[in-house]
């Protein structure tokens, strides 16, 4: 590592960079320093490897308009680039669902395959972003559907959740509900403490909410507190690079998909256990912090609508917000989505929130009663100021709450300032689709695509005008 850079605001994570840095451990930070300078055309999305003539780019700064071999502008490469990652993700979300046992007939596999000649691209988008969006709300709300809820529950997040003395198993990446009710039936069967958390997907999974450790850029220091005995690898958001210091580090590693029955199960808890009696003796390195958090879901938002719809009524209530995206490696983790959730809420916006952009917030202690002494004079006891409805393929709680809030004259918006993963940008084409107008930070302003829907996708920069919107919306005004 080059140098100490306040890299995290978490002073969990940031414990652990130091222990990085001192055992020679390159992590997300050090290879995203290695890669500086980083190709400028492909911030901007004008570069294209479609075909085995390029790779081509054009200059947006050319005196004239420069086109790529096979006469693409600058307008056509952008618009396959944001029209192909959403695609993508929402295949990506397509494949969550199936993996969660859903099934979708040949339609819904056919509306996410990009399709015909990757070169055209068609003078309007439009109804190739709505074909999306549609699926990718048909994907959240499958599995919305099949998932078991309770009225909410209070769990714990940060690094701080691990224990010592117990068989620690971290489910990683996105783990179905199946595969979490086998390891715990697995896990009761052993004579050893066995302690389940969760990491970018395997959060909040289940029937009874799964602490979690940390967000998708610090995933690398769960595994540096040397008291993991098992990962469960999950599909999507795991990095390469945490499966190789596993391997370095002696952590046993077992696909989702390998577990398929109690017998599976049973096989992953003793390499656990195994791993348990290896450290015997030994001290690991956990940061001792914590933050409690309740994930609630739309099953017990009953009253807090009654409650938000009576502060809108009043004037003290502005509308609602889901705050979801990924983080981002080039900013201080956390900070910008803390800071923008609390300057929310301090406005009069009630926020629900997802995913690692959730972690973010509950790790600041915003997901638990009593964090906010304005909401509590709004909310229903017990209530957090900011609700947390699980992963981030979990955001068809939201589109519920949205539908609810809606019928009953309540303004919803979205924002996800840090979109680092495609199915990220594919939720909010989704959420265009529902009507909710969403704010992202995509890119470079430069090449912001144009996308308007039922509701319309902005710069992050233009959430300084959200009064001025909302008070569109309210009246009516498309």
């Amino acid at each position: 590592m080059k140098e100490i850079r306040k890299k995290s605001c978490d002073g969990a994570v940031n414990k652990l960079i130091v222990k990085a840095c001192r055992s020679h451990t390159g992590l997300a930070w050090d290879r995203a320093d290695a890669m500086q300078p980083q190709c400028g055309f492909g911030r901007l999305g004008i570069c294209c490897t479609d075909c085995y003539e390029g790779p081509c780019r054009v200059n947006p700064f050319a005196e004239s308009e420069q086109l790529s071999i096979c006469g693409r502008s600058r307008q056509d490469l952008t618009a396959s680039f944001f029209l192909k990652n959403a695609a993508g993700g929402a295949a990506a979300l397509v494949n969550l669902a199936t993996d969660f046992g859903v099934d979708f007939d040949k339609a819904v596999l056919q509306a996410v395959a990009y399709g015909g000649d990757v070169m055209v691209i068609p003078a309007d988008c439009s109804s190739r972003y709505d074909q999306i969006g549609q699926t990718v709300v048909q994907a959240l709300s499958a599995v919305s559907g099949i998932k078991e809820r309770s009225r909410s529950a209070v769990t714990a997040v940060n690094l701080g959740v691990l224990t010592a003395g117990a068989v620690n198993i971290l489910l990683h990446g996105h783990v179905s509900p199946k595969v979490t009710a086998l390891l715990e039936a697995a896990a009761a069967k052993q004579d050893y403490p066995v302690n389940f958390v969760g990491l970018c997907g395997g959060e909040a999974s289940g029937k009874n909410p799964l602490p979690s450790v940390t967000n998708y850029d610090s995933q690398e220091t769960v595994l540096l507190t040397e008291a993991v005995d098992l990962l469960i690898v999950g599909t999507q958001c795991v990095m390469p690079a945490m499966l190789s210091l596993a391997g370095r580090l002696g952590v046993p590693v077992m696909s989702a998909a390998e577990v398929v029955d109690s017998t599976s199960a049973d096989q992953g808890l003793l390499k656990a256990v195994a791993a348990f009696s290896r450290r015997a003796g030994k001290t690991p390195e956990i940061p001792e912090v914590t933050e409690k958090m309740t994930v609630g879901c739309y099953a017990s938002c009953e009253a807090i609508l009654a409650s938000l719809k009576k502060g809108y009524t009043k004037g003290t209530v502005k509308g609602i917000v889901y705050l979801g995206g990924c983080g981002n490696i080039a900013n201080t983790q956390d900070a910008s989505l803390v800071k923008q959730a609390q300057q929310l809420s301090n406005d009069g916006y009630y926020i629900v929130t997802a995913g690692c952009a959730g972690i973010a917030l509950a790790k600041a202690g915003m997901c638990q009663p009593g964090y906010s002494a304005a909401w509590q004079t709004i909310l229903p006891v017990d209530a957090a100021p900011v609700l947390y409805v699980g992963a981030c393929h979990d955001a068809g709680e939201f589109l519920l709450i949205s539908q609810a809030a809606t019928e009953q004259g309540l303004p919803v918006f979205a924002v996800l300032p840090e979109i680092t993963h495609s199915k990220m940008l594919a939720t909010a084409i989704g959420f265009l689709t529902q009507g909710i107008t969403t704010y992202a930070g995509i890119g470079e302003a430069a090449s912001f695509p144009e996308i308007t829907l039922k509701g319309r996708l902005l710069p992050l920069s233009e959430l300084r005008q959200l009064p001025q919107a909302l008070a569109e919306i309210a009246a009516g005004v498309k």
